[in-house]
């Protein structure tokens, strides 16, 4: 796994929260809009909870 991709999908990840909080300070928020969103940056947090588990980290000699 790449830093790049690990960097992009936080870039998203961060680009999907701010949509939230924009759709969220509408006067009518489109519920069904908030839901696909969240379910997107949900799926995004899952993948980077999984890199970071995957990646445990190196110990040096001791």
């Amino acid at each position: 796994m790449s830093v790049e991709y690990f960097k992009s999908l936080l870039m998203k990840s961060a680009q999907i929260q701010k949509e939230i909080e924009k759709e969220q300070s509408r006067r009518w928020p489109d519920r069904m809009r908030l839901l696909k969103l969240k379910k997107v940056r949900l799926s995004i947090k899952d993948r980077i909870e999984r890199i970071t588990r995957h990646r445990a980290p190196v110990q040096q000699g001791a």
